[in-house]
């Protein structure tokens, strides 16, 4: 498919840019995240609020928060960078092999 697009420039500028603004988007939620928690979330468990899953915010610092909360840190770690690796080393094949960019 990538090569399919040959001389397209603008098929090529919307592809690089939508790979590359996935991995933005995945820095930028994983940093929100982090200092979210930090600033609003609880350090001990809170049974009350559901807050008794332990997950780290900036600094190394634990938090406490519930299950979709969890759910969410879940998603941006494990599913949006492993999606933002697999993006990296094809904007890497792009401007290496491909020249691009």
């Amino acid at each position: 498919m990538i090569q399919s697009l040959g001389n397209n420039a603008f098929a090529k500028k919307i592809l690089v840019g939508l790979l590359a603004g996935t991995v933005v988007f995945t820095v930028a939620a994983e940093i929100y995240l982090r200092f979210h928690f930090a600033a609003a979330m609880p350090r001990s468990p809170d049974p009350l609020s559901g807050r008794t899953y332990r997950t780290m915010a900036v600094y190394g610092s634990a938090v406490y928060v519930n299950k979709q909360e969890l759910d969410r840190v879940d998603f941006v770690n494990y599913d949006l960078m492993s999606v933002s690796g697999i993006f990296m080393l094809v904007l890497f094949y792009l401007k290496a092999r491909l020249k691009w960019f």
